[in-house]
């Protein structure tokens, strides 16, 4: 199952790189900064096919869970469900440089979400729709090491999310 699950977020972190690269801001007077090594991704995983001797798969993204958990490999830092309006959650720890830091959100309802990294520079932007959730993995090697940082949201009033944060040990490669 990690092995599933390591390969469905490399395909969302293939999948939309185009995206993500338009969507960096940096925190300094809204100038483009570089583009995170693995960028934000908004893609739908493929449906699942069932044979009639296979168990059921599971439900698609949802609001009202976490996006990753331990078992995708990540060392955990924060999540929470079903979250509404702006927040911002510690990274415990702080930043590290050289280590890659997992974002995985799950949005929905019309509006925009804003996730900014505070002490690394670091922003990007989600378009979620109405009805429909949108997942989003975003992996970025840190370039410096601070004793403290957090995650920043800020969300429209339309948009509901969940998301977790976490080191991931096993980053896909640079490319």
């Amino acid at each position: 199952m990690a092995r599933t699950s390591r390969s469905i977020r490399l395909a969302l972190s293939v999948c939309a790189a185009a995206l993500a690269t338009t969507s960096c801001v940096s925190g300094h007077h809204g100038t483009a900064s570089p583009a995170p090594v693995h960028p934000a991704h908004l893609t739908a995983p493929p449906a699942p096919t069932e044979s009639p001797d296979t168990a059921p798969t599971p439900p698609g993204p949802s609001v009202h869970q976490v996006p990753l958990t331990s078992s995708d490999g990540i060392k955990v830092l924060a999540s929470g469900t079903t979250v509404k309006g702006d927040a911002t959650y510690p990274i415990p720890g702080g930043i590290k440089a050289g280590r890659t830091l997992a974002i995985a959100i799950n949005c929905e309802g019309p509006g925009r979400l804003t996730t900014q990294v505070r002490s690394a520079d670091v922003s990007f932007r989600l378009q979620c729709e109405k009805d429909k959730v949108l997942p989003a993995l975003n992996e970025i090697q840190m370039p410096r090491t601070k004793s403290t940082g957090s995650l920043h949201f800020t969300a429209d009033p339309g948009v509901t999310w969940s998301f977790t944060i976490g080191w991931d040990p096993y980053p896909p490669e640079r490319r």
